[in-house]
């Protein structure tokens, strides 16, 4: 494939600020938990250098001084240097320890940046690989696309650019990111500043708990995890930090602005808006309804579009005296991102049980805290700066918070299901403050899916129309999937949805499944899952 002759501007404001500071270590990362017998490290170098000739991204680096960097080309980057491993002693505890150090360990330093590690002694029948990348050349979405290229068992599901955007979305647009490096004096402690030194640490709650109780309200999972966060950092403000108690606390959201068209190459396709977490809520459903209004334009295809447009347009100088202002102390924010894997994942027949996130922390930044849904389980990396008391016990207060968001099964609607009716299949139950939230399984709500994340040309979509005759190919059947299951809990694959030969019929298999999917977390759902709750102090790279 055609790789971009320039980089984009966040491309290289990521590489600027690498020279720039050379000790602020930019390494993204997730961690791949597999049951089955340890491959040798000479059986996992053939297998990634069987993929490299169709991903770029493991390809392609930049090279040359700050904004003036370009895309080089390397075909055959030495796997012996860039696949490597780590045997470890017996025990889960020498495996956490392993991961914090390869957090802060330095990539490689010529050619592409990125490397795999493959760790495994610490349990019999088990063993885990770390995927780790630099943020100049992968963002979040693209490294889950070097993954599920390695590792998955389906096409990585892409997305269709928006139809169009007035002028109001454009000024939205702009006046977010003006807004988000706007001087909030959060952090500006006159005896306490922040000095770069982090802390890692990680927990893991049920996907279907932060689902149900953001869903009942018109939400999704993301929502769901910026509540639990705000409550989370609302309990450690009042213990620990007089400046932000009692205050909504700045923080900026990573959007996702990959087309279809970028899937495959390197770089950065995302842009940050501001998500203030609204810490001054005093009740789990108060901090919920927030969050959710506050997101709502960000998915709004039309927002979308803009922000791509502006992000296209904007001249790379322009851009980095942009994220060099946000990285002063003064208008320092939390930046949270939120990712999702909808099909399975497996080294050959090994399958992989659960997957770990690790992001890095800008300069001057009190946190970098990233939510990755996999396989019922999301687990959630905090990266926060060791001077500020009490940070690192976010894990554990992120779980308290989770515990006390609003459960659907305590709403008096919450067990029953609306009688199908024709073309109008399920009602879900909401809580009443949230009705005109309501979600209805019917044709216009499957048609706004396809229409408005699908991109499809809504005259073609009528109710008898045939799904060929709707436009519908299997981009957009994926996209039907994963919206579904990340709005409603309910899983219906590509196959399933494909069946059906009408509009009608497909609407009805969408109701009639959401109908009979069960209102409670299946058994391995339910509870809290353990955590790890002892921080991890990382040496600066």
């Amino acid at each position: 494939m055609t790789v971009p002759l320039r980089p984009r501007p966040m491309d290289l404001t990521m590489h600027d600020m690498a020279q720039v500071y050379p000790t602020i270590s930019q390494t993204i990362g997730v961690i791949l938990h597999l049951e089955g017998t340890t491959p040798t490290l000479s059986e996992l170098r053939a297998y990634v250098g069987s993929h490299l000739k169709d991903q770029p991204r493991l390809t392609h680096y930049l090279h040359g001084p700050g904004l003036k960097a370009r895309w080089h080309h390397d075909p055959a980057p030495d796997l012996n240097h860039r696949v490597r491993e780590q045997h470890l002693p017996s025990g889960d505890q020498h495996l956490d320890t392993a991961l914090t150090g390869l957090v802060a360990h330095p990539l490689p330093a010529e050619g592409p940046l990125w490397d795999i590690w493959l760790l495994a002694g610490y349990a019999p029948g088990r063993y885990a690989i770390c995927l780790r990348a630099h943020h100049s050349t992968q963002d979040g979405m693209g490294l889950l696309g070097t993954l599920t290229a390695l590792f998955g068992t389906a096409p990585s599901p892409t997305t269709r650019p928006a139809l169009r955007a007035g002028a109001a979305a454009y000024l939205s647009t702009v006046r977010g990111m003006l807004t988000a490096s706007a001087i909030n004096n959060a952090w500006s402690d006159t005896e306490l500043s922040l000095t770069g030194h982090r802390d890692i640490n990680w927990a893991d709650v049920p996907t279907q708990r932060l689902r149900q109780a953001a869903t009942a309200r018109g939400g999704d999972t993301n929502d769901g995890f910026l509540a639990a966060l705000s409550g989370a950092l609302r309990t450690w403000a009042a213990q620990s930090w007089p400046l932000g108690a009692g205050r909504p606390l700045p923080a900026i959201t990573m959007v996702n602005l990959r087309r279809t068209e970028d899937h495959d190459r390197p770089g950065n396709f995302f842009t940050f808006a501001p998500a203030p977490l609204p810490c001054h809520e005093s009740t789990a459903e108060g901090r919920l309804d927030h969050v959710i209004a506050a997101t709502r334009t960000t998915k709004d295809p039309a927002r979308h579009k803009a922000m791509r447009s502006v992000m296209d347009l904007v001249p790379a100088r322009a851009f980095h005296a942009l994220a060099t202002r946000l990285t002063t102390p003064d208008r320092a924010t939390i930046s949270t991102s939120y990712l999702a894997v909808h099909r399975p994942l497996r080294y050959k027949q090994d399958p992989v049980t659960r997957l770990q996130p690790f992001t890095w922390l800008p300069r001057h930044q009190p946190a970098s805290i990233v939510a990755c849904s996999y396989n019922g389980t999301t687990s959630i990396c905090f990266v926060t700066d060791a001077a500020l008391p009490g940070l690192n016990q976010l894990p554990s207060l992120f779980h308290d918070a989770v515990g006390d968001l609003p459960r659907s099964d305590d709403d008096p609607q919450a067990g029953s299901r609306a009688e199908q009716l024709p073309h109008a299949g399920v009602t879900l139950p909401v809580p009443a403050a949230a009705r005109d939230t309501a979600v209805v399984i019917d044709f216009d709500f499957i048609k706004g899916i396809l229409v408005h994340q699908g991109n499809l040309p809504a005259e073609s979509i009528t109710r008898q129309a045939t799904q060929e005759e709707a436009g519908i190919d299997s981009l957009a059947v994926t996209e039907l999937s994963m919206i579904l299951e990340e709005r409603l809990g309910v899983v219906i694959t590509e196959n399933e949805l494909a069946k059906p030969t009408t509009m009608d019929d497909l609407v009805s298999l969408v109701a009639e499944r959401t109908a009979s999917s069960p209102d409670h977390a299946s058994p391995q759902e339910q509870g809290l899952h353990p955590q790890t709750e002892r921080p991890h102090a990382v040496p600066e790279a």
